[in-house]
């Protein structure tokens, strides 16, 4: 039977208490119950949230008639109320009035970091049988502590979580250096690198199991749509009231703040969700269809392919391979309707370009400068744009031509191979660097030349864009799966 006044705030509290005391094995069931108790909570929450959207009839704009368009906010307000009403009702009837509200939100976003997991990596390896007096080395502790006696505790689920809170705070060093501590332990194991968070569906796009992949990426969309929208009921009360100043401020003021802070959440979570095991995969979505197209080709899917490749261009017009690719198949069925995005991605796309178009207009529109607001243009009280195209308006003639010669291309291998770049060989980077912004309408940085395999990729915050310059592949646009031999490697600006 559940605590209801026992909730993973007091949990947590009292589970760093006896971090602090060194009672490792308390430590880990009070971290472990807190765990256990903000998934339910936040699984709960989540659960009402979809239960009372769908209870609800709430009027929609078009349904009501014309002369009654003026009285559209009132409809609209009255199902908000409904919803609310819904709300509290299904929380009393989760939670029972015994549980205690959410008194501290930065615990609750603690939560989300994973924070518990830095504190349970080291209290799971502390807590063994039997304490070994031995100084040895020991992984690094949440907060200042001092130095510990280290004993060889439990190793498997320590690193799973040490390997959990990495995943979600890749740049935290000290627990690289706890995952990297564990490694080197002689009973490690590499299956121990499990991300106890991880989103189901995710194993499928890991694995690229192209035998039956089709079926394993398509699972995989279906629970990426599903985890998204999750994620975004989850965010229904992300309500920033930092940003409403003054004692008397106007309702228009108030709902654009909180709808803002909400909303800002919700378009974050399909970035969220393309951060797996602590890479981030650039748009997860997108990804999944640049993999599914060859899977489909391979099994002479052909018209499905190409929805795959029009998906993966609708969500990232900037990947040059995926062009190619569309290119490929254009010349081989030689119909233009068969590179239709499917009615879910086109969804999507629309929604998430609305929700930028909002976000930018806040941030750029009520940002003070010297005390005061940026001056009046139009799209200040032009109404909010809703028509987004789809087509796509790219000029794939122009793959028809080479995009660096067999003599630029020889140049630039021997160059790469013996790491130094004269004159002729700079000029042929900076050409081609031009010939790619022209015809893809990107801006590039160059990043390397070179020709060792198994080279790690250089660091872009968008996407590399990868050139063969070897004989057999001139000019061939690369997959980051794959870049190996003598390659040009720009940066997307």
């Amino acid at each position: 039977m559940r605590e209801a006044k026992l909730t993973f705030e007091t949990l947590f509290q009292y589970g760093k208490r006896e971090y602090t005391n060194h009672n490792w094995r308390d430590c880990v069931a009070f971290m472990l119950s807190a765990i256990e108790d903000f998934n339910y909570f936040v699984g709960e929450i989540e659960w009402c949230r979809r239960k009372c959207l769908k209870v609800i009839e709430t009027r929609k704009l078009k349904d009501l008639l014309v002369e009654d368009e003026d009285n559209f906010d009132i409809a609209y307000m009255y199902g908000q109320a409904q919803q609310a009403l819904c709300l509290f009702r299904c929380k009393t009837d989760q939670f029972t009035e015994q549980r205690p509200p959410l008194l501290n939100s930065f615990v609750f976003e603690e939560f989300q970091h994973r924070k518990p997991y830095q504190y349970l990596q080291f209290c799971y390896w502390k807590a063994a049988e039997s304490i070994t007096r031995a100084i040895s080395p020991s992984p690094i502790q949440s907060e200042a502590q001092p130095q510990l006696y280290i004993n060889m505790g439990n190793l498997e689920q320590a690193t799973k979580a040490a390997y959990t809170y990495l995943v979600g705070n890749p740049n935290d060093a000290d627990s690289l250096q706890n995952v990297a501590f564990y490694m080197e332990q002689k009973d490690f194991k590499e299956e121990m690198l499990i991300d106890a968070m991880r989103m189901p569906g995710v194993a499928a796009y890991n694995e690229k199991d192209y035998l039956n992949c089709i079926g394993h990426l398509k699972a995989a969309t279906d629970e990426f749509y599903a985890e998204e929208e999750k994620c975004r009921r989850i965010c229904e009360d992300k309500l920033n009231w930092d940003t409403i100043d003054g004692v008397n401020p106007e309702m228009a003021i108030i709902l654009t703040s909180v709808y803002t802070s909400v909303l800002r959440c919700k378009n974050n979570c399909a970035k969220q969700l393309s951060v797996i095991n602590g890479h981030n995969e650039g748009f997860l979505l997108s990804k999944i269809f640049e993999y599914l197209h060859v899977c489909q080709y391979n099994m002479k899917q052909g018209r499905d392919a190409c929805q795959s490749v029009a998906n993966s261009i609708l969500l990232n017009p900037n990947n040059p391979v995926m062009r190619q690719n569309k290119h490929f198949y254009m010349k081989i069925y030689e119909q233009d309707d068969l590179f239709e995005p499917s009615p879910e991605v086109v969804k999507f796309y629309k929604r998430d370009a609305m929700e930028r178009l909002y976000i930018d207009f806040v941030d750029e529109r009520f940002k003070y400068e010297n005390g005061e607001l940026p001056p009046e243009r139009e799209d200040d009280v032009m109404a909010m744009k809703v028509d987004f195209a789809v087509d796509d308006s790219f000029d794939y003639h122009s793959l028809d031509y080479e995009l660096i010669s067999e003599a630029e291309c020889n140049a630039l291998n021997v160059a790469a191979i013996f790491e130094k770049q004269h004159l002729p060989q700079v000029h042929a980077v900076q050409d081609l660097q031009t010939k790619l912004s022209q015809r893809y309408g990107m801006e590039l940085q160059f990043m390397v030349l070179s020709c060792t395999d198994q080279k790690p990729l250089p660091k872009c915050n968008n996407s590399l864009i990868i050139i063969s310059v070897d004989k057999n592949q001139c000019g061939t646009l690369l997959s980051h799966r794959n870049p190996n031999g003598c390659t040009v490697i720009y940066c997307a600006q």
